[in-house]
């Protein structure tokens, strides 16, 4: 571990990107990275699988960290991100209202570095089978109550900005659906291998509720580090970004991902 660290942090200091004095204590304890403790498939599961875990688990390898990962709800994960309680949070998309709780891989011009992403996931619209609720890619057609999303998920800014009203107040994706089921919310609004991992598990769901074939939104999901360990590890924290796009494209994690989407769904 520690020779890994400090062929690191020499490749750092060599390329003249950052001072020495910033570098991370070699030997020093795990970073703490919080997720949401909700099933959100193929990325994180409840029972500790996903591929998110995976591509960070060849990035600690490679590395030579430790990652402790912590399962909670998102809110409260992004709130500790702002306290410092967690050196990371994932995956997040991109708002910059998040900019003030920690800070997303950036390019040399100051830009968002979508090439340090995790993933890209596809947002779909969910509507009963009955319903005429559309979306045209502009619009959205026939919708005259509110759409449901998941609490504190950037995707309520663009239902908002399109014109429709949030119902918000579920932070349970198979809540959210029943919510739909049962008419509480005229359509939801999820990640769609999420909305159909549920859709597929739970049958009597797939029985009334169908998918919008345009998706709404395509967004990009990081890994945000805290500003203290940016601040106290600039060096790393720009080593572990590099370092998610290299195993991101790497044949191991190729091999990791199809193996695990052609496995059964958890």
């Amino acid at each position: 571990m520690a020779k890994a660290l400090l062929g690191v942090v020499l490749v750092y200091l060599l390329s003249g990107v950052l001072p020495a004095a910033a570098a991370v204590p070699v030997g020093g304890p795990a970073l703490k990275l919080c997720y949401e403790d909700q099933d959100s498939y193929p990325w994180v599961m409840n029972d500790g699988s996903g591929l998110n875990l995976q591509l960070l688990g060849l990035v600690e390898q490679a590395l030579g960290l430790r990652f402790e990962f912590v399962a909670l709800p998102w809110s409260r994960c992004l709130a500790g991100l702002e306290r410092g309680t967690y050196d990371g949070a994932f995956a997040s998309s991109y708002k910059a209202g998040r900019l003030a709780i920690g800070r997303y891989p950036m390019d040399t011009d100051g830009r968002l570095d979508e090439r340090k992403r995790l993933h890209t996931s596809i947002y779909a619209l969910y509507r009963r089978k009955d319903s005429q609720v559309g979306w045209n890619g502009r619009e959205f057609r026939q919708l005259d109550g509110r759409i449901g999303s998941l609490s504190d998920f950037s995707i309520v800014d663009f239902i908002r900005e399109h014109g429709a009203e949030v119902d918000e107040t579920s932070r349970d994706p198979l809540a959210l659906l029943q919510m739909l089921r049962h008419g509480r919310v005229q359509a939801a609004a999820l990640q769609s291998l999420r909305g159909d991992f549920l859709l597929q598990a739970h049958p009597q769901l797939a029985a009334v509720i169908e998918k919008v074939k345009l998706p709404l939104e395509e967004k990009a999901y990081y890994l945000m580090l805290s500003n203290a360990y940016v601040g106290a590890h600039p060096i790393m924290a720009a080593a572990i970004w590099d370092e998610i796009e290299r195993q991101r494209e790497s044949p191991q994690y190729q091999v990791l991902m199809q193996a695990f989407l052609a496995g059964p769904i958890p």
